[in-house]
Protein backbone atom coordinates (compact mmCIF):
# COMPACT_ATOMS: atom_id res chain seq x y z
CA UNK A 1 0.00 0.00 0.00
CA UNK A 2 1.39 3.39 -0.84
CA UNK A 3 1.13 6.55 1.25
CA UNK A 4 -1.45 8.05 -1.08
CA UNK A 5 -3.79 5.08 -0.58
CA UNK A 6 -3.28 5.22 3.19
CA UNK A 7 -4.00 8.96 3.25
CA UNK A 8 -7.25 8.26 1.36
CA UNK A 9 -8.17 5.68 4.03
CA UNK A 10 -7.41 8.21 6.77
CA UNK A 11 -9.51 10.83 4.98
CA UNK A 12 -12.43 8.40 4.54
CA UNK A 13 -12.35 7.43 8.22
CA UNK A 14 -12.08 11.05 9.35
CA UNK A 15 -15.02 12.08 7.19
CA UNK A 16 -17.38 9.25 8.13
CA UNK A 17 -20.87 10.61 8.39
CA UNK A 18 -22.88 11.20 11.51
CA UNK A 19 -26.59 11.45 12.04
CA UNK A 20 -27.04 15.00 13.29
CA UNK A 21 -29.85 15.77 15.69
CA UNK A 22 -31.36 18.24 13.22
CA UNK A 23 -31.66 15.37 10.71
CA UNK A 24 -33.93 13.46 13.07
CA UNK A 25 -37.60 14.20 12.41
CA UNK A 26 -39.52 15.87 15.22
CA UNK A 27 -42.35 13.38 14.78
CA UNK A 28 -42.27 9.91 16.22
CA UNK A 29 -41.08 7.08 13.98
CA UNK A 30 -41.75 3.38 13.68
CA UNK A 31 -38.88 0.93 14.10
CA UNK A 32 -38.46 0.37 10.33
CA UNK A 33 -38.25 4.13 9.78
CA UNK A 34 -35.50 4.43 12.40
CA UNK A 35 -33.47 1.65 10.76
CA UNK A 36 -33.87 3.41 7.39
CA UNK A 37 -32.76 6.71 8.97
CA UNK A 38 -29.61 5.01 10.31
CA UNK A 39 -28.95 3.29 6.97
CA UNK A 40 -29.28 6.52 5.00
CA UNK A 41 -27.22 8.78 7.26
CA UNK A 42 -24.61 6.30 8.51
CA UNK A 43 -24.12 4.09 5.44
CA UNK A 44 -20.41 4.89 5.17
CA UNK A 45 -19.91 3.63 8.75
CA UNK A 46 -20.39 0.06 7.53
CA UNK A 47 -17.36 -2.09 6.91
CA UNK A 48 -19.27 -4.26 4.43
CA UNK A 49 -22.33 -3.25 2.41
CA UNK A 50 -24.52 -5.96 3.93
CA UNK A 51 -23.64 -5.01 7.55
CA UNK A 52 -26.56 -3.87 9.68
CA UNK A 53 -26.13 -0.71 11.73
CA UNK A 54 -29.33 -1.26 13.67
CA UNK A 55 -31.82 -4.11 13.71
CA UNK A 56 -35.22 -4.72 15.26
CA UNK A 57 -33.56 -7.20 17.62
CA UNK A 58 -31.05 -4.57 18.76
CA UNK A 59 -33.79 -2.02 19.41
CA UNK A 60 -35.88 -4.59 21.30
CA UNK A 61 -32.84 -5.63 23.37
CA UNK A 62 -32.03 -2.00 24.20
CA UNK A 63 -35.62 -1.58 25.38
CA UNK A 64 -35.59 -4.80 27.42
CA UNK A 65 -32.28 -3.83 29.06
CA UNK A 66 -33.73 -0.47 30.08
CA UNK A 67 -31.33 1.51 27.89
CA UNK A 68 -34.23 3.31 26.24
CA UNK A 69 -36.97 5.09 28.08
CA UNK A 70 -40.29 3.28 27.64
CA UNK A 71 -41.99 3.82 24.30
CA UNK A 72 -45.56 4.88 23.79
CA UNK A 73 -47.34 2.61 21.35
CA UNK A 74 -45.05 1.44 18.59
CA UNK A 75 -43.41 4.76 17.82
CA UNK A 76 -40.09 6.15 18.98
CA UNK A 77 -39.44 9.82 19.72
CA UNK A 78 -36.42 11.90 18.81
CA UNK A 79 -35.12 11.29 22.36
CA UNK A 80 -35.28 7.53 21.74
CA UNK A 81 -33.33 7.93 18.52
CA UNK A 82 -30.70 10.06 20.26
CA UNK A 83 -30.41 7.38 22.94
CA UNK A 84 -29.91 4.77 20.18
CA UNK A 85 -27.21 6.92 18.60
CA UNK A 86 -25.34 7.17 21.89
CA UNK A 87 -25.61 3.40 22.32
CA UNK A 88 -24.36 2.95 18.76
CA UNK A 89 -21.36 5.15 19.56
CA UNK A 90 -20.47 3.17 22.69
CA UNK A 91 -21.36 -0.44 21.89
CA UNK A 92 -18.20 -1.40 20.01
CA UNK A 93 -16.05 -0.47 22.99
CA UNK A 94 -18.04 -1.15 26.14
CA UNK A 95 -20.68 -3.69 27.15
CA UNK A 96 -24.42 -3.12 27.19
CA UNK A 97 -24.38 -3.21 31.02
CA UNK A 98 -21.65 -0.55 31.08
CA UNK A 99 -23.59 1.57 28.58
CA UNK A 100 -26.60 1.27 30.87
CA UNK A 101 -24.55 2.64 33.79
CA UNK A 102 -23.32 5.57 31.70
CA UNK A 103 -26.71 6.48 30.25
CA UNK A 104 -28.84 5.76 33.35
CA UNK A 105 -28.72 9.37 34.63
CA UNK A 106 -30.32 10.50 31.34
CA UNK A 107 -33.07 7.89 31.33
CA UNK A 108 -35.57 10.27 32.92
CA UNK A 109 -33.82 13.49 31.88
CA UNK A 110 -33.81 12.99 28.14
CA UNK A 111 -33.80 16.75 27.53
CA UNK A 112 -30.09 16.61 28.37
CA UNK A 113 -29.32 14.05 25.67
CA UNK A 114 -29.56 16.31 22.62
CA UNK A 115 -27.04 18.94 23.88
CA UNK A 116 -24.65 16.16 24.94
CA UNK A 117 -25.02 14.41 21.60
CA UNK A 118 -24.47 17.64 19.64
CA UNK A 119 -21.36 18.54 21.63
CA UNK A 120 -20.10 14.97 21.18
CA UNK A 121 -20.44 15.23 17.38
CA UNK A 122 -18.71 18.62 17.23
CA UNK A 123 -15.80 17.50 19.38
CA UNK A 124 -15.59 14.13 17.62
CA UNK A 125 -14.93 15.89 14.30
CA UNK A 126 -12.06 17.85 15.86
CA UNK A 127 -10.65 14.73 17.48
CA UNK A 128 -10.91 12.76 14.24
CA UNK A 129 -8.90 15.42 12.46
CA UNK A 130 -6.32 15.36 15.24
CA UNK A 131 -5.99 11.56 14.98
CA UNK A 132 -5.56 11.74 11.20
CA UNK A 133 -2.92 14.47 11.45
CA UNK A 134 -1.11 12.63 14.25
CA UNK A 135 -1.06 9.40 12.24
CA UNK A 136 0.37 11.16 9.18
CA UNK A 137 2.99 12.88 11.33
CA UNK A 138 3.90 9.57 13.02
CA UNK A 139 4.42 7.86 9.65
CA UNK A 140 6.62 10.73 8.50
CA UNK A 141 8.67 10.85 11.72
CA UNK A 142 9.21 7.08 11.73
CA UNK A 143 9.88 7.21 7.99
CA UNK A 144 7.58 4.25 7.46
CA UNK A 145 7.41 2.85 3.95
CA UNK A 146 3.86 1.58 3.53
CA UNK A 147 4.90 -0.32 0.40
CA UNK A 148 7.00 -2.50 2.68
CA UNK A 149 4.76 -5.32 4.03
CA UNK A 150 6.74 -5.54 7.28
CA UNK A 151 6.37 -1.84 7.99
CA UNK A 152 2.71 -1.93 7.03
CA UNK A 153 2.23 -4.78 9.52
CA UNK A 154 4.00 -2.72 12.18
CA UNK A 155 1.69 0.22 11.44
CA UNK A 156 -1.32 -2.03 11.85
CA UNK A 157 0.12 -3.28 15.16
CA UNK A 158 0.61 0.33 16.33
CA UNK A 159 -2.96 1.24 15.40
CA UNK A 160 -4.34 -1.82 17.21
CA UNK A 161 -2.19 -1.02 20.26
CA UNK A 162 -3.67 2.50 20.31
CA UNK A 163 -7.15 1.06 20.00
CA UNK A 164 -6.47 -1.22 22.96
CA UNK A 165 -5.04 1.66 24.96
CA UNK A 166 -8.15 3.78 24.32
CA UNK A 167 -10.38 0.84 25.28
CA UNK A 168 -8.44 0.35 28.52
CA UNK A 169 -8.75 4.08 29.22
CA UNK A 170 -12.52 3.84 28.74
CA UNK A 171 -12.63 0.83 31.09
CA UNK A 172 -10.61 2.68 33.77
CA UNK A 173 -12.98 5.67 33.51
CA UNK A 174 -15.95 3.31 33.84
CA UNK A 175 -14.44 1.54 36.85
CA UNK A 176 -13.55 4.83 38.56
CA UNK A 177 -16.55 7.04 37.81
CA UNK A 178 -19.32 4.49 37.20
CA UNK A 179 -18.70 1.86 39.89
CA UNK A 180 -20.96 -1.16 40.32
CA UNK A 181 -23.80 -0.55 42.76
CA UNK A 182 -22.56 -3.49 44.89
CA UNK A 183 -19.45 -1.59 45.93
Amino acid sequence: MNSETFNEILKDVEQMSDLKSEDIPALDLYMDQIMTLFDIHLADNKRYDDDKLLTKTMINNYSKEGLLKPIKGKKYSKDHILQMLLIYSLKNTISIQEIKKVLQPYHDQTEKIEPIYNEFLNTKKELSHYVTSSMQKFIEEKNLDLNNPDQLTMLLLFICALSNQYKMLAEKILDTFYPDEKE
